[in-house]
């Protein structure tokens, strides 16, 4: 296509090592068109989501959007783009990844949308990238949609549409959802065969887990070693990435949801309805959506306040939780101790979170990326641990041997007289207790941290609540936790013996 960057022609790809990315067998359409044609709006429309961000400001969409449609029973993926109208003389690194990123959506599409603005009419930009379509052979496959139709008067302006030489245009309104379902009709009727009837594989258990940090990180670069490909846009400019993006893909006996999200920064740092801000606030929302959040810092750099406000949200949420520390191949001169150093400053600046792993890695070496996965597969195994009764009265009964219940208010001693396991993903404990008001809150610590090292309780949050123990007469007689034994009760048992 003369004087823009975009052709249609690009080879199919499959994905590489041990990761299998989107191993679907449904069909999948993208959503293609210049910028501000109403792509996400139609996207979220019919995912039934408020999934990408939509603004008037041109260039919004700039990684593949990706989410699964169901309609009268049957099933297809939808891809929303970026805008195709850039100029060359006019690209920045930016602007090139955009369409590169559609272009790799439209070589792995059965079906495109080729959306038109009717209120804007049919533009030079649009008969441009609709003879690229013809050009490239890819009119059979391509859906003229006319969006942007709220009334009556735009419906009678479809006869424009006819110029470009692709077919019937679907008028709609992706805002109002008028004409959709139409469309959604013509598209099922237009859906290929599944491509592989293979019998399916056993499902695998699924983990979401979230990638967040400061902008500049490399949070996607991160995201795009693991994978072996540029799934997402890579640059040094703050904001490259402004939308929550989930990538499916399997890794060992895992089905992996990764969802990369917008650099955080502080709020008074942006406008208070700009698409920074909207991109910080996804990605804040996204921290409650997963199961394991990864947070991501420079090596080089130093732990500053954001960092720590971040993670205490992480820890308030309750997610596991795993520190990477990237860019390490910039750390000059490495010896054999510089890891313990770092994980000391590490843990020094996030005291509260001891209990998270830390990893090092560099994204653009490709060096321990995947370990990520590996360490993520064995928080969650030990999420999901189960505790016998008879191992937590053997862990209770020996930590009380070591250190007795810390009082806490009033004068009356604290007895503890059994814990219990009460649910997982997190670990989630009970200590009943004849007063929960007076047994002091280190001491609660005390046994979260000891519960973890005697289990091997890795990378997640132990939450651990206490209970009055309503007293029956049999637990009266019993020994409590925590307690000494009535000698008199105990002299008169021996001399009944006799």
């Amino acid at each position: 296509m003369a004087g823009f960057l975009f052709d249609f022609k690009l080879p199919r790809r499959i994905i590489c090592d041990t990761i299998i990315i989107m191993k679907t067998t449904l069909p999948q359409i993208a959503i293609v068109g210049r910028a501000n044609v109403g792509k996400s709006t139609l996207f979220n429309r019919l995912v039934e989501k408020n999934k990408a961000l939509v603004s008037p400001l041109s260039g919004t969409t700039r990684d593949r959007n990706i989410d699964k449609v169901s309609w009268q029973g049957k099933y297809f993926i939808l891809i929303d783009t970026g805008g195709l109208d850039i100029e060359s003389s006019q690209a920045g690194p930016i602007e090139k990844n955009i369409v590169k990123q559609a272009q790799k959506a439209i070589a792995d599409a059965d079906l495109m949308l080729f959306l038109i603005d009717i209120k804007n009419g049919v533009l030079p930009t649009d008969k441009e990238l609709a003879r690229e379509i013809i050009k490239s052979s890819s009119k059979s496959r391509t859906i003229l949609v006319g969006n942007k139709a709220d009334s009556l008067k735009y419906h009678q302006m479809a006869g424009d549409l006819y110029s470009l030489n692709l077919g019937e245009p679907q008028m709609i309104s992706a805002a109002n959802g008028s004409g959709c379902g139409d469309l959604l009709d013509l598209l099922v009727s237009r859906l290929p065969k599944r491509k592989n009837r293979s019998v399916p594989e056993k499902k695998k258990p699924e983990i979401k887990v979230a990638i967040v940090g400061k902008p500049n990180v490399g949070k996607s670069s991160i995201l795009n070693s693991i994978l072996g490909e540029e799934r997402v846009i890579v640059t040094d400019i703050a904001h490259t990435t402004r939308e929550s993006h989930d990538i499916e893909f399997s890794y060992k006996d895992y089905n992996f949801i990764l969802i990369d999200t917008a650099g955080i920064v502080r709020k008074s740092r942006v406008g208070y309805k700009t698409l920074a801000r909207a991109s910080i606030e996804k990605s804040l929302q996204t921290i409650s959506q997963a199961e394991v959040v990864v947070f991501v810092t420079e090596a080089q750099k130093k732990i500053d306040a954001l960092d720590k406000k971040v993670t205490q949200e992480i820890l308030d949420s309750g997610k596991s939780l795993i520190i990477v520390a990237n860019k390490w191949d910039l750390i000059p001169a490495k010896e054999t101790n510089t890891v313990n150093q770092y994980v000391d400053y590490y843990y020094n600046q996030f005291p509260y979170l001891w209990w998270a792993p830390i990893i090092f890695v560099s994204a653009k070496d490709g060096v321990r990326t995947r370990k990520i996965l590996d360490m993520i597969i064995d928080i969650e195994k030990s999420k999901a641990i189960q505790l016998s009764k008879s191992q937590l009265d053997k862990f209770l009964k020996y930590q009380i041997s070591r250190h007795r219940p810390a009082r806490g208010r009033g004068l009356r001693n604290p007895y503890i007289y059994k814990i219990e396991q009460v649910g997982t993903k997190p670990p989630r404990f009970l200590l009943y207790v004849n007063d929960p008001k007076i047994l002091h809150f280190s001491y609660i610590r005390f046994l979260q941290n000891n519960i973890r090292e005697k289990f091997h309780i890795l990378g997640t949050p132990i939450q651990m609540e206490t209970k009055k123990w309503n007293v029956s007469i049999e637990a009266k007689e019993n020994k409590k936790y925590g307690q000494r034994e009535n000698i008199a009760k105990a002299v008169a048992k021996l001399k009944a013996t006799k």
